[in-house]
């Protein structure tokens, strides 16, 4: 569970923002070319054996070369080519006085 956070006077959980990746056409399943993607969820519970190799479940947003958002597409990804995901940042907390200790 990661921190939360407030967005438009609403109390949001926060999620990692992954950066873009570019994978070759070898290592994602049913398609054609490269595509740069911005994973949003990889389902690691349920590795894929296929074609000699672990394959995990992904789910991103393709990005085009000029960085615009596209469709959100659902592939499967070798596992050895996803990257590890980025850390949640934990909110400094701070204690307010209204007393000098």
């Amino acid at each position: 569970m990661s921190a939360p956070r407030i967005r438009d006077d609403r109390l949001r959980p926060s999620t990692p923002l992954w950066p873009v990746y570019e994978f070759a056409e070898a290592d994602y399943c049913y398609g054609v070319g490269s595509i740069r993607l911005r994973v949003t969820r990889v389902d690691r519970s349920k590795p894929i054996p296929h074609d000699g190799d672990t394959w995990f479940g992904v789910r991103g947003v393709v990005v085009d070369r000029a960085g615009h958002a596209g469709e959100v597409r659902e592939m499967l990804i070798r596992a050895g080519r996803l990257p590890v995901p980025p850390a949640c940042k934990r909110p400094r907390l701070r204690v307010l006085r209204s007393a000098p200790v």
